[in-house]
């Protein structure tokens, strides 16, 4: 076997962690010990998700039952020699994908195919089912796929009809694939007596993932376990969407799960439970897995968990329900911010600057009618105006109008370090452009990462020469951004600082251009208590 990068771990490494849980047998992730472990294999190497840092999650979920043996196969690159991937598939009980890139060698596609046809286990993860859209047996094995060029020809919709009570085929011609804003949603089972949900309560909420829309496939001998409504208001296709699936692809068992975008994801205790579940019945065509109760998986709040932790009891203690809260959203998040609220600071006295210094550039700023105006110069830099005080957990609004033509931007928790780019401004910053435009997305000012959000589905929030109103919420690592009460952003960026200064900026220009001017107003914050 010809293998990229293998990482291991071995048996007795999975029994010492076994014993190391073994007061929680029959717990959320348990399972019975003393078991012949599932030898199971996940492919990575090209995707366009971050697989460097979701295969350990994956991998952490199932080692973490007891009930796993778990290798890696990286393949190469984007443009390297795929006839070098050539894992020995009859080696394992069950392969995982973590994989969205380039076609496998014609012998590795025909292994791949003998396995699974030949009883093997297969589970498709999130991006997986965008690969391979012209391997005709692949699309069998997952039953739905999306992007990769798929429509009409490619197979059904597959939907949930509430009327109904039923699952509907859909053949109208369409694209296959989308999702709207990653945000929090529930799932619904829609068959209890599966191997996979019996045990699990009816619905439950995932954490922040997408939420994948339009998949089209063959859907031969495929049988959804749950879906989730995909909310037109976060840019859905307003329909109850496949989330789990189980297809019989030969004499082979395969698990579809299109949960698991990334970390933020795989760390919902709903990403966890049905991966492992779906895991074991695909290796074994059963799940000794214990039941989860309502109180672990939850239909009020996303649960999380650390993949490398521990199992906990399926019955949390008082400890156990303290540190879940502790890791979940605060309830109210989903909301927009209520400006009208107690609680709310003025960061703009309306007649100067007091409270603000100018950082980088030679744009100018000035107060003019209790507004701040900042106004271009040819030749400068990016220019800032910052607080100088800096802000953590925070809830921020003001107004602003931008002339035609002009790109702005406020920036929050942000730094200028002597150090650092002879003092650069540096951090996320919501973007203020004439619609179609980013409005209300976020950029990471001068740090090379560009685009924080890489998703823009909603281009025309904003009102050209009128005011806008801008609304933001940073507590920990979530960023969320309204702009004139629209949803616009709803992230995790653990990458940046979780306290710094607000800067308005005043974006540099070229000779021939402006001279231009933005103006802002209202400004004011509401500090929140950061969370444990």
């Amino acid at each position: 076997m010809n293998r990229v990068s293998t990482t291991h771990l071995s048996f007795p490494f999975v029994f010492f962690l076994t014993l190391l849980i073994s007061p929680f047998a029959g717990s959320v992730l348990g399972a019975e010990t003393e078991k012949t472990p599932i030898k199971t294999l996940i492919i990575d190497g090209q995707n366009n998700h971050k697989w460097q840092t979701t295969t350990p999650l994956i991998q952490q979920t199932l080692v973490g039952t007891g009930l796993f043996q778990v290798d890696v196969a990286t393949t190469p690159g984007k443009g390297g020699d795929m006839n070098s991937f050539a894992p020995n598939f009859a080696d394992y009980d069950l392969v995982v994908s973590n994989y969205n890139g380039e076609p496998w060698s014609e012998e590795t596609q025909a292994a791949f195919e003998q396995f699974v046809a030949e009883g093997g286990g297969f589970v498709c993860v999130h991006a997986a089912d965008n690969a391979f859209s012209n391997w005709r047996a692949y699309n069998r094995m997952i039953g739905l796929g999306g992007w990769g060029g798929r429509n009409e020809k490619s197979g059904p919709y597959v939907r949930w009809n509430d009327d109904k009570k039923t699952f509907v085929r859909n053949t109208e011609p369409g694209r296959g694939g989308s999702h709207g804003k990653r945000t929090p949603f529930m799932i619904v089972v829609r068959d209890s007596q599966h191997p996979i949900t019996a045990g699990l309560p009816s619905s439950w909420m995932q954490t922040e993932d997408e939420l994948y829309a339009l998949l089209r496939g063959p859907a031969e001998n495929m049988h959804v376990l749950a879906t989730a409504q995909s909310d037109t208001s976060t840019g859905g296709s307003g329909n109850h969407e496949p989330i789990l699936m189980t297809i019989q692809y030969g004499g082979g068992r395969c698990f579809h799960t299109t949960l698991g975008h990334d970390v933020t994801a795989m760390q919902g205790l709903a990403f966890q439970v049905s991966l492992a579940r779906g895991a074991e019945w695909a290796a074994t065509g059963t799940v000794t897995q214990g039941p989860v109760s309502e109180s672990m998986l939850t239909s009020e709040t996303p649960a999380v968990r650390d993949p490398a932790a521990p199992a906990s009891s399926s019955e949390p203690s008082d400890d156990d329900t303290a540190d879940a809260d502790a890791q979940t959203d605060v309830p109210g998040d989903e909301k927009i911010p209520d400006i009208t609220a107690a609680g709310w600071t003025p960061l703009f006295n309306s007649t100067d600057l007091t409270g603000w210094t100018q950082k980088n550039g030679t744009a100018t700023f000035r107060v003019q009618d209790g507004v701040i105006v900042g106004k271009t110069a040819i030749g400068s830099p990016n220019s800032f105006l910052c607080t100088e005080k800096n802000f953590g957990d925070f809830e921020l609004t003001f107004e602003v109008k931008v002339d035609e033509g002009l790109n702005s931007g406020v920036q929050i928790r942000s730094q200028s370090k002597p150090d650092y780019k002879s003092g650069r401004v540096h951090g996320p910053q919501v973007e203020i452009e004439n619609a179609p435009g980013e409005s209300g997305y976020l950029y990471s000012e001068g740090t090379g990462r560009n685009w924080i959000t890489k998703e823009h589905p909603v281009l025309d929030a904003f009102r050209n020469g009128q005011w806008n109103r801008y609304t933001v919420r940073a507590r920990g690592t979530r960023l969320q951004t309204w702009v004139n009460d629209v949803p616009i952003a709803d992230i995790r960026d653990p990458d940046s600082s979780l306290s710094g200064f607000l800067g308005l900026q005043v974006h540099g220009i070229k000779e021939g251009e402006g001279p231009y001017e933005v103006r802002w107003r209202d400004l004011r914050v509401r500090e929140l208590k950061s969370q444990p």
